[in-house]
């Protein structure tokens, strides 16, 4: 009510989980736009355009459903509008991926790992949705794109941006870059704002009260009509001066999910806290700010660098619509796969079970896409999940390394590892899966943190360059750049030594693929190989340096 009220150009909105974000505060300033600047250009702007079809698009049509909008009468997706509709100020190339709007207002679907899904575009408003997974670097490229005729430029809206998103929490890798815009507000514009939208309320009251008034006679109907007519003249006037108010305004604002309490009741806040514990319980729900959390990171030389946009997004483009939920990612749909290569992979066998896969070419390895199950699915779900994925593979060669649980109860063919191979051969008969880490020895903790040190920092040409789709292994990153380093003295001689903090593996089941070292030890596995391991470690003996460990 307050953001509708204030209508700012800007509106950077931070709020609570289940406080329907999307399809309620992003549909209705969609709409509020249309109706202000009929005929415009938007974007709508998601982190890839996958979630954008099976998530938000989706919360954003049942709140425009919400709003009375009817799909064939109001809107329609991913085709040609009907005959009824108005034309938006310039022709569409193309109506794939796009919503069309009875009063000629024109929507294009844009997804940050294609950006240049928008290039060549003007735009009258942007909405960009989920901002903490959106990248400020890609996103601040489209702002160039908010520009168009001055036929729009009436509407306080015009040239504006609307996102939204939950508190970020900058220690799980999450992107920050929307509260840097609380600064941009102006607070006493804002306050003028609403203080006159409240002013237009009123008096559209007056009129809804006017509009039932008794009009049996010729008198009270004459009574009535002259009523209304001076109601409506305040209106307009009021809303010339709340227009030249909302000009140029910045709204931000941040709301926890208690804002919904009446409808989500007690008991969601109580279950919420049990599943997510405390401090999640804050940023999530409580919306409260977070600080990077500190301790020195186990994989120290992971970087930006190291992530590609490994998606090409076309390829979902062309085969599904807005709005169609039977959506299989493909591996058709990967940028740098080679379909004539074996597929290698990394698992981690337990509750929690965490496939990495990747490929080797030349002097690269590219880790390509992240599985997982939690209880109570387990290898049959992976195997599932991995040979649909890779269905049109031409190459179906699997090379499996994995943990030592993998191996137990090996010699009665009961273990983990060949379970997973038995499965993926049962359903799909034409791969052949090699299982590479039979007899393999424990990987300590400090021979991992010295291999990835070295790995990632490329600092040995006789280790590969590494790679990493930054939406197929989301959870991998994810889970890698979150993992710290934990230090262990020896009571006896002192001695420090170096391990991976594994307590995150107790936190909540549903949240481990993300935030948890699970996928972490999935891609161990994944780079543990013994002609690495020897490489690393020669490396290691004929630098004389350890890890620093002090402190």
């Amino acid at each position: 009510m307050v953001i509708s009220l204030i209508s700012p150009k800007n509106l950077f909105f931070i709020s609570g989980r289940a406080t329907s974000k999307t399809s309620d505060v992003m549909a209705k300033r969609f709409t509020e736009a249309c109706y202000e600047m009929p005929g415009a250009y938007f974007a709508f702007v998601t982190d890839t355009y996958v979630n954008a079809l099976k998530n938000i698009v989706p919360a954003l049509i049942e709140g425009l459903n919400r709003e009375g909008w009817i799909e064939g009468i109001h809107y329609v997706t991913d085709k040609a509008p009907p005959a009824h509709f108005k034309h938006p100020y310039k022709p569409p190339q193309s109506y794939k991926n796009t919503i069309s709007v009875f009063n000629g207002c024109f929507c294009n679907l844009v997804s940050m790992d294609q950006p240049s899904s928008a290039a060549g575009n003007s735009y009258q408003h942007i909405f960009i949705d989920e901002t903490k997974y959106v990248e400020f670097a890609k996103i601040k490229k489209l702002f160039p794109a908010l520009r168009g005729y001055t036929l729009f430029a009436k509407s306080a809206l015009y040239r504006g941006i609307t996102a939204t998103t939950d508190m970020p929490n900058i220690g799980e890798g999450e992107h920050d870059w929307i509260l840097e815009r609380e600064k941009e507000m102006d607070k006493e514009q804002v306050k003028q704002a609403l203080q006159v939208g409240f002013v237009i309320n009123d008096i559209k009251k007056e009129m809804y009260h006017a509009v039932h008034l008794p009009d049996n006679t010729q008198q009270e109907k004459a009574q009535k009509a002259k009523e209304k007519k001076r109601i409506q003249r305040l209106i307009d006037r009021w809303t010339v001066r709340w227009n030249k108010i909302r000009k140029d305004s910045t709204f931000f604002y941040i709301a926890s999910t208690f804002v919904n309490a009446d409808f989500l009741t007690p008991d969601y806040f109580s279950d919420s806290l049990k599943a997510l514990g405390p401090e999640e319980f804050r940023t999530a729900i409580c919306s409260f700010k977070t600080t990077l959390e500190k301790g020195k990171r186990f994989y120290i030389n992971l970087g930006e660098h190291h992530y590609v946009e490994g998606i090409n997004t076309d390829y979902y483009k062309k085969k599904y619509k807005i709005g169609q939920e039977d959506i299989e990612e493909s591996s058709l749909a990967l940028r740098y796969i080679n379909h004539d290569l074996e597929i290698d992979a990394g698992v981690d066998f337990g509750d929690q079970l965490s496939m990495v896969t990747g490929q080797e070419e030349g002097n690269v390895v590219t880790l390509l896409k992240n599985f997982w199950t939690l209880p109570p699915e387990s290898t049959r779900e992976l195997a599932i999940q991995f040979t649909s994925f890779y269905q049109h593979h031409r190459r179906k060669v699997l090379n499996l390394y994995y943990d030592r649980s993998g191996n137990q109860y090996s010699q009665i063919k009961k273990d983990w590892a060949t379970e997973l191979e038995a499965i993926i051969k049962e359903i799909d008969p034409s791969w052949t899966v090699n299982l590479m880490s039979r007899n393999q020895a424990t990987i300590l903790h400090e021979e991992e943190y010295n291999l990835m040190r070295i790995l990632f920092g490329e600092s040995d040409p006789k280790l590969p360059k590494i790679r990493i789709c930054k939406y197929g292994c989301r959870e991998t990153r994810s889970s890698m750049e979150l993992a710290k380093t934990k230090i262990k003295v020896d009571v006896k001689t002192g001695k420090k030594t170096i391990h991976k903090d594994k307590s995150s593996e107790s936190i909540a089941m549903h949240k481990r693929p993300m935030y948890s070292t699970n996928m972490s030890d999935a891609a161990k596995y994944f780079f543990a190989r013994p002609k690495w391991m020897k490489t690393a470690a020669k490396r290691k003996r004929s630098n004389h340096s350890a890890p620093d460990i002090a402190g």
